[in-house]
This record gives structure tokens, sequence and C-alpha cells, in this order.
């Protein structure tokens, strides 16, 4: 059985001390512990052999780079409240602040980190990822109904329009970039958009019994013909079987904990950050179907995950 390192961001609280680390193998979660002290890091991705976050320092906000022994190799600040997002193409970092409707292009270069563009579409405009997409970014806005399309040069140039109160969050795409799934945090439904005319094509309720009205729908993941969706009120997590632009809702389950902020999928296991009962829920798939928690651990206000495999250490 394969193991593996997971690392988890968190907000900093009388809880929460900064980054957090553990092992994970044959389904459980070990070895939990503080990996870096550093203030709110709530969002991670990895640059090859680094630990890119998020993250306060005194004099501001910005972005921090660690290498896996926890030590910072690099920090700048570029905005006074923290990023809610942050992405790693090549060696270019890009983030989103959820607030002040900005989102920022960094260059991280002979260990050293450089602001190379920060581009404000709106104030409060929800910002709340960067995709890369080709030679462009994509900016799902919340509160604007739409996911900005901006160039290689972090200009604005194009726009996906939604219905008023979908509030278009995370997204991923299908393997051949063709379509595009879109959570709506406000709408809790699934969109399917069509890369090629930048329309929706499909609209799929992610929970049952009609509770489409509830709000809070958070982190979206693929594996094979599969999308996995979190709804953080409801404590839930939801199945979908995808073909092109064809969506099926097959299953809605619990997370296992509350509020789920952020998962990742490992091999067959779904490894769950729920925020509120500050907890990590490891739940098996069999099938495409998510299977009872068979593990639980205590990591305080989790918000993201990553996870690297040991095999080449």
């Amino acid at each position: 059985m394969m193991s593996y390192t997971g690392y988890v961001g968190t907000y900093t609280s009388e809880k929460s001390e900064g980054i957090y680390a553990f092992t994970f193998e044959n389904h459980k979660v070990t070895d939990v512990h503080l990996f870096t002290k550093v203030r709110n890091p709530k969002y991670l991705a990895w640059m090859n052999d680094y630990i890119v976050a998020v993250c306060d320092f005194e004099e501001g906000s910005g972005v921090a780079v660690f290498d896996l022994s926890g030590n910072e190799i690099d920090h700048i600040v570029f905005e006074a409240f923290t990023s809610c997002y942050v992405g790693v193409k090549d060696n270019l970092i890009f983030t989103a602040h959820f607030h002040s409707g900005d989102v920022t292009l960094l260059r991280f270069e002979n260990n050293h980190l450089e602001l190379v563009q920060r581009t404000h579409i709106k104030d409060k405009a929800g910002c709340h990822q960067v995709i890369p997409y080709k030679d462009q970014y994509l900016v799902p806005c919340l509160f604007m109904d739409q996911i900005k399309i901006l160039d290689k040069d972090f200009t604005v140039v194009d726009e996906i329009s939604f219905e008023e109160g979908a509030g278009p969050r995370h997204a991923v795409f299908s393997d051949d970039e063709k379509y595009l799934y879109v959570v709506g945090e406000l709408s809790n439904l699934l969109y399917v958009v069509d890369m090629h005319t930048k329309k929706i094509v499909n609209t799929v309720e992610l929970l049952e019994n009609g509770l489409s009205h509830v709000k809070d729908t958070a982190a979206i993941r693929k594996k094979g013909d599969y999308l996995y969706v979190s709804t953080r009120t409801q404590d839930v997590i939801t199945v979908l079987h995808v073909s092109g632009k064809d969506v099926k809702r097959i299953q809605v389950t619990s997370c296992a904990g509350k509020h789920p902020r952020d998962f990742v999928i490992v091999d067959d296991d779904i490894i769950v950050a729920n925020r509120f009962s500050d907890s990590l829920s490891v739940l098996p798939i069999e099938h495409a179907y998510i299977q009872s928690a068979v593990s639980t651990v205590t990591i305080p206000e989790g918000v993201s995950i990553i996870m690297r495999s040991n095999e080449n250490e």
C-alpha cells in the first residue's frame, strides 16, 4: 500500500498554529503534527518540492514558499488581508482575494518571489479561484455571477455569465478541456460550461429533496468519470457521473464531520477537512460510491489539503 504525506492549511485561531502534516497509509491518518508555524495559511499548493501558501505576516498578507522541512524559502507581502486561493503553473503563482476582488500573479525564480501583476476585478467580486486554461486564466467571481477570463498578462478579455444568484465558486475541467464543471456556492447547482461557446449547456441539482435553495457548496474534485462536491451547511459530499456535458447525480452522503471545506482523493479514499469539527475523515470509495468513514483524527480549523506520495523519498 502506497504511503503519502498530507499537509493541511488552517485558519489560525486559539486552536490552530499554522500548517499541519500527517502520514496517510492503509486508509488511516497518523502522525499528525505542526509542520510550520505561520498565520492563516488558508490555501496550499505544490510547486515541485516546495509548498506554496497564502498567509499573514506582521507587515501584511501575501504568499510564502516552504521546503519539505517546514523552512521558509521566501515570502512576499502585497495585500492587507489573506487571499482565499493559491495555484501554481510552472514557476508562476496566482492568488484570488474574495473580498477585495483582486487576483495576483507572482513568479518564483532562484528561490525568490516577485510580483508580476495584480489585477483588480471589482470590490467584493468574490474571486475564489484562478484556473489555468491554455494561455488564459479563469476566475470565478461569486458575487458577480461570472467567470472572468484573463489573458497571460492578467488582463480581463472575456467572461462566462451565470444566472443571478448562482455564485460560481470552484471548477474543474473535463479531461479534454471541452467542458468546465462549475459549482454554484449560492445555488447549490452544478453547471456544465461548453468552453467553445462559453455557454452553460447543462445544470444539475447537487442536493436531494429539492434543497437547491441551500447555500454553501465548497470543493469539487474529479476522479475518472465522476465528480465529488462538498456542501458545508449540510455536511455532505455529492457524487455525480459525468460524460461530456451529461451529468447525473448518483449519491449524497455524510462527510463524517461538520463543514467540509476541502477534500482530496487519494487512490480509492477521500480525505475530508471538516473545519467546524476540527477533524480529518477518511471515506473509502467503492465503484465510485462513498462508504462510511473508517478513520477520523483531530486537526484544528482545517480548510485546505494537499498530498504527496512518499514513494520517491
